[in-house]
């Protein structure tokens, strides 16, 4: 099968690219002025040598920069993502935020803060919406497998969230605010100074959420309400071609879940659930440059996580609240890991090659009633390397492998090989090919969750996950006086052998629910996005299809591939005599449906998720040369809140007919002013 499959993808690579290359080079041919590229030279760190160009490098990263963040009146990654071709993001209103990435699911791709993991996965997820955004430089979005690189969790792609930095001999003093109607108020502020041997930087910000439900007298709300923290402090030392940076962050939230009231002539009462989050993480980063040619880089981090759970009954006469004597209704857990990763990379050995060499581990401990024995720890210790060659002018290869000791699990060698060629200076192919490798979390592993809703246990026999990936893709990009083109085209193919999941083991009353590996997952597909810039206005469009299907052993009707397309238009324009932009968002999610194994009726169901859309306007002005910032506008103009859905439950809830999708139209505005 996965040779069909293979043919069948390289087929299409193949046609696909001879069509584009002959329809662009005659479109080439027709201009009549070809200018350099160098307006299009965005600046990427996520798995290069050094810094280096977009156009340049090997991998196809995407780039979401500052000024999009801002434009979007975004604060989460969840809200940027959202809009991103490739990008599914399934709304929880309690775990958050998660997302699929070429049809492979958030437990598989790995998100970084300036190269560093976030740690706390929720449900096998990140969740998208803890992640802030008012201090955020760019992001970085590399799809498909990146073990090579970045080792367990990065089979179906890696996440890298670029921070500002503090530059040089400038100062910074910056406050913001920003308010929606959907009960959403922000307030943020950045502090910073630097001379031409040190710098320090803090920045922090309160994310409150008053909660959302199409019954605004509905003490239970769809959306739980929440409270966000964020701080960074964080202090640089600059060196002789190199930089020495200590950075320490903290997160907190708090999200309510208020209950429905019980009434009667005795009293008034709820059951409240409270979630507490806590998320820190100290990191040093020590970058060096030797000869200009020579790079020397070393990052390392203590990240600590914490999840508590407390349900009380609230007197909604007296506002009292008192804990639940029932200890299985309280819960928390500590996870701790401690990373390093180091590079050495001669990024010009010689006139045809390059090479990067390095080392990665990672160990994490886990603390928790519910956890066997309290308690629990695995490691993975790394040794990586690859090389780029140039065999001949416009060709580049980079053939790469990862070693790895993993302390529970015999984990294979890891390759990837990439290629880029340059038909022409306006006109580039890549291709890739790589193996993936995910170990099973600790709560796979170890998890004990029994009282008298639930039993489930982990599963300290689980099969490691190993994934193959294939990409090929086109890179048009051409500019002629102040107009620039870009023609993108791609095609995937994933396939995830022994992918975990619930299921039901044993009947009756012996009946408990356990991850096993039942699962291998194929998703396969293309998209293609066609931009165009000039001077005032510049618009975007982009299409995309993803065939998934998941084979579940002794189910033959899962062994099918469904589609999922998906659409985005995004334009801007601006009227540069006023300091103005007009910005229109809009991303259309197609039906997208999955055999799933139903954990409750221990029987196979097709899952499904009807198709909505999410389009947003804003509009953007700046006042006192730049200082002032204001950005406000409507989101959600289609008023979408939840859409027709057949959600298979796990052991936790019966199923459900909609899946939340959005919190409604609302109106916002944000403010940002600089003080120097």
């Amino acid at each position: 099968m996965i040779k069909k499959f293979a043919t069948y993808l390289i087929g299409k690579c193949l046609i696909w690219t001879v069509l584009c290359t002959f329809v662009i080079g005659w479109i080439d041919s027709q201009a009549q002025k070809l200018d350099s590229l160098q307006s299009l030279e965005e600046m990427v760190v996520t798995g290069q040598y050094e810094a280096n160009s977009l156009n340049k490098s090997v991998l196809k990263v995407k780039v979401i920069d500052a000024k999009r963040i801002e434009a979007q009146g975004a604060f989460t990654l969840q809200q940027v993502l959202a809009n991103e071709l490739n990008v599914r993001i399934i709304q929880d209103p309690i775990l958050g935020s998660s997302m699929q990435l070429q049809g492979v699911g958030g437990n598989n791709i790995k998100i970084l803060i300036d190269g560093v993991p976030v740690v706390g996965r929720e449900n096998g997820n990140i969740d998208l919406s803890q992640i802030n955004l008012q201090n955020v430089a760019r992001i970085e979005l590399v799809e498909g497998p990146m073990s090579v690189n970045f080792g367990t969790d990065a089979l179906g792609g890696v996440i890298n969230i670029i921070t500002k930095k503090q530059a040089a001999k400038s100062k910074t003093a910056r406050i913001g605010a920003y308010a929606e109607s959907i009960g959403q108020y922000n307030a943020d502020l950045a502090l910073g100074s630097a001379n031409e041997k040190n710098s320090l930087l803090f920045a922090a910000n309160r994310n409150f959420f008053g909660g959302f439900s199409e019954d605004p007298n509905s003490r239970a709300k769809l959306w739980k309400p929440r409270t966000q923290y964020n701080a960074e402090l964080s202090y640089s030392r600059f060196l002789n071609k190199g930089l020495f940076r200590w950075t320490n962050q903290f997160f907190s939230e708090k999200i309510i879940d208020r209950g429905v009231p019980s009434i009667d002539w005795t009293q008034a009462i709820a059951l409240d659930r409270h979630y507490q989050t806590s998320r820190y993480s100290s990191s040093f980063f020590y970058d060096k440059k030797h000869n200009g040619k020579r790079n020397i880089n070393v990052v390392g981090s203590y990240n600590v996580y914490m999840r508590r759970f407390n349900t009380l009954v609230k007197d909604l006469v007296s506002l009292n609240e008192q804990m639940v004597a029932v200890p299985y209704e309280h819960d928390t857990n500590w996870f701790h890991q401690v990373m390093s990763r180091g590079t050495y990379a001669n990024v010009a050995f010689s006139e045809k090659l390059s090479y990067q060499m390095g080392y990665e581990f990672n160990h994490e401990f886990s603390f928790g009633s519910r956890m066997v024995n309290q308690s629990a720890n695995m490691g993975d210790y790394n040794l990586f390397a690859s090389t780029e060659w140039k065999p001949f002018k416009h060709f580049l290869l980079r053939p790469a492998m990862r070693i790895i000791y993993h302390t529970q699990y015999n984990a294979p060698i890891v390759p990837s090989i990439n290629f880029k060629y340059d038909i022409r200076e306006s006109i580039a192919v890549r291709g890739s090919y790589a193996r993936g490798f995910r170990a099973p979390s600790l709560k796979e592993l170890y998890l004990q969750f029994v009282d008298a809703a639930h039993n489930i246990r982990g599963n300290e026999q689980l099969s490691a996950e190993t994934s193959d990936n294939m990409q090929l893709g086109l890179s048009y990009a051409y500019k002629w006086e102040s107009r620039i083109v870009r023609f993108e085209p791609i095609l995937f193919y994933n396939r995830i052998q022994n992918m975990i999941d619930l299921a039901r083991v044993g009947s009756g009353n012996d009946a408990m629910f356990q991850y096993v590996n039942i699962n291998n997952f194929t998703s396969y597909g293309s998209s293609c996005n066609l931009e165009y810039r000039t001077e005032p206005y510049q618009v975007s469009l982009g299409y995309s299809v993803t065939g998934r299907k998941n084979e579940l052993p002794n189910y033959m009707p899962s062994n099918q591939f469904f589609y999922a397309h998906e659409w985005r238009f995004n334009a801007a324009y601006l009227i540069k005599k006023y300091n103005l932009s007009l910005n229109y968002f809009c991303k259309l999610n197609g039906r997208i449906q999955i055999y799933e194994y139903n954990a409750i009726q221990n029987d196979v169901t097709l899952d499904f998720i009807d198709p909505f859309a999410l389009m947003d306007f804003t509009i953007n002005k700046s006042f006192f040369k730049q200082r002032l910032s204001l950005t406000g506008g409507v989101k959600n103009i289609l008023d979408v809140i939840n859409v027709n859905a057949n959600l298979s439950s796990g052991p936790h809830a019966s199923g459900s007919s909609i899946a939340a999708a959005g919190m409604g139209r609302s109106g916002f505005i944000g403010i940002k002013y600089s003080f120097l």
